[in-house]
Formats: C-alpha cells, sequence, structure tokens
C-alpha cells in the first residue's frame, strides 16, 4: 500500500492507495476519512464533497504501468482536473513513490534524458514501422466470399428544396511557402516533443526539490511550536506548585 502524508495549514492530510490496476483509493484529514473511490485511472481526483467544502481536492498520478508518482493535494477539485500547482503530499519512507523520488533527485540529467529518450521512441516507432513495411512481402489472404442477402429499403422521394445561389467575391491569393520554412516545420515536428518530455521532467525534479524544501520548514515550525508550548506547560506547572515555607530555626 503506497501512502503520502503531510500537515498543511494545521491539518494532517493522509492518502492510501491499493492495487496495481484497479486501485482503491483513501483520503484522510486528521484520521477522519474525507473521501473514499476505485478506480482504473492513471490520474484520478479525490473530491471532499459538499460535507467538507474547505478541504478542496486531492489529485493522484501513476504510472503507465500502475506504480504511485504523487500525490497533490488543491484548493477545489477544479484545480485538481486541470492538475497545475498545488501542494505534494510526501509520501512514505521506502514506498514506490518515495524510491522513485529518490532516484529522480539523486540524478536529475538522466531522468530528464530518459524522458525525452522516451519521447524520441515514441516518435521513431512508427516510422521504423512505415519503412519496414515496405520490405514485408504483399500477402494475398483469402478471404471467404459470403453472400449476404440484399435488405429491400424504401425509395422515398423526397422534395427538393430551392435554396439560392450566391456567389460572393472571395479573393484568390496565391501564396508559396519558402522551401526553408517547409523544412523547419518539418524538423520541428519531430524536435518540439523531445524538447517538451525534457522540460516537463526537468520542472517534476524542480516540484520535488521545493516540496522536500517546504516540507523541511513546515517541520522545523512545528518543532518549535511544540519546543515553545513545552517550555509555557513547564513554566505553568511550576508557578503552580506551592513553594515550600522556611523551617524555623530551633531554639536553645
Amino acid at each position: 500500500m503506497q501512502v503520502w502524508e503531510r500537515t498543511v495549514e494545521g491539518r494532517h492530510h493522509r492518502v492510501e492507495a491499493e492495487g496495481s490496476v484497479r486501485r482503491r483509493l483513501r483520503w484522510y484529514v486528521d484520521g477522519e476519512l474525507v473521501a473514499e473511490k476505485q478506480t482504473v485511472e492513471d490520474g484520478p481526483e479525490l473530491d471532499s464533497g459538499d460535507d467538507h467544502p474547505d478541504l478542496g481536492a486531492v489529485k493522484l498520478k501513476f504510472s503507465t504501468l500502475g506504480t504511485p508518482r504523487r500525490a497533490t493535494l488543491h484548493g477545489d477539485v477544479a484545480a485538481a482536473i486541470i492538475g497545475v500547482g498545488g501542494t505534494d503530499l510526501v509520501p512514505a519512507e521506502g514506498s514506490p513513490a518515495a524510491l522513485h523520488e529518490a532516484r529522480m533527485l539523486a540524478h536529475p540529467n538522466r531522468y530528464a534524458a530518459r524522458q525525452a529518450g522516451i519521447a524520441v521512441a515514441i516518435i521513431a516507432v512508427p516510422i521504423l514501422l512505415g519503412l519496414l513495411s515496405r520490405f514485408l512481402p504483399d500477402i494475398d489472404i483469402p478471404w471467404p466470399d459470403i453472400d449476404l442477402p440484399s435488405i429491400p429499403w424504401p425509395d422515398i422521394d423526397l422534395p427538393s428544396i430551392p435554396w439560392p445561389d450566391i456567389d460572393l467575391p472571395i479573393p484568390h491569393v496565391d501564396l508559396e511557402v519558402p522551401a526553408w520554412v517547409r523544412r523547419v516545420a518539418d524538423v520541428l515536428g519531430y524536435v518540439w516533443p523531445v524538447a517538451l518530455a525534457f522540460v516537463l521532467a526537468r520542472g517534476e525534479v524542480n516540484r520535488r526539490r521545493k516540496r522536500d524544501q517546504q516540507a523541511r520548514e513546515e517541520q522545523e515550525r512545528a518543532d518549535q511550536e511544540r519546543a515553545q508550548q513545552a517550555e509555557q506547560e513547564q513554566a505553568g506547572r511550576e508557578q503552580a506548585e506551592p513553594q515550600a515555607e522556611p523551617q524555623a530555626e530551633p531554639r536553645d
């Protein structure tokens, strides 16, 4: 089971995901079950609903093979569907999502290059298959000839509508695109998906680093608040304790 947790604005959020194909998702806030869902989607949303409108929604992300990747808290379900911004929850230590993030942060350039390589494969594989198909023999498969019965559809003579014939003066402009522009456009058609995949991968790395920094700062503030609260409680107990009266000296 994959678990993400984080305290956001004083509320502790916990998201659980079970299963690889058909996943069971649960979202807890301060120990209370807020939303539950079963889905096969790679990017499902958990909506807090009308009972908890102030909690917003959670967007989850899974890989194509069903491996958990990310859980992000958003202000509302519309923002969760778009998937922009939000506050990333922290995966449990040693979980698949945490191991994936550790590898990604340890080797960000390798991760970005791998994502770009996947984009190259998506572009190159159809081209290679098209080239290989030219060298394949033309196989003639003797498909069976089935004589299907003809259906006597009714012949309905519909009246013709005399639409007006309007001749609009549309100017004809003969534009010829330069050859170098066509060549650049052809190259960009293959380059931009690879560049986009690289940029998105680097953005994902920066997003995780920012989340880790925010989580550390939140943990430090929480530790300071607990320490101050403990000091105040200790001072209150010391003030509440009655002071011992001084003992009288014995007389001779």
